[in-house]
């Protein structure tokens, strides 16, 4: 693993913790059958919705990227005067 992957990985393991730490607690709860499933499901719900948040701004973040990306890759094509392939035409 490099250094680069440390972040990702330490965020997969927090997340892959947290679950295991809650289906823990769940199971061993001293609730009823159908209380602890009930709980169950409501937190699935809003880990749905959370992930669902998430998913959604890491997708702006990266049309962001990608967007501010082209826009420095098309100015610098236009301050080296870089023909794209196929440009020999014109």
């Amino acid at each position: 693993m490099t250094d680069r992957d440390g972040g990702a990985g330490f965020v997969t393991g927090l997340l892959f913790g947290g679950l295991l730490g809650f289906a823990a607690g769940m199971l061993l709860a001293p609730k009823s059958g159908e209380e602890t499933r009930a709980m169950i499901s409501e937190r699935g719900e809003e880990w749905r919705d959370k992930a669902e948040e998430l998913a959604a701004a890491a997708s702006e973040r990266i049309a962001s990227a990608t967007a501010e990306s082209r826009r420095v890759a098309s100015k610098m094509r236009g301050e080296l005067n870089y023909d794209e392939p196929g440009d020999e035409d014109r």
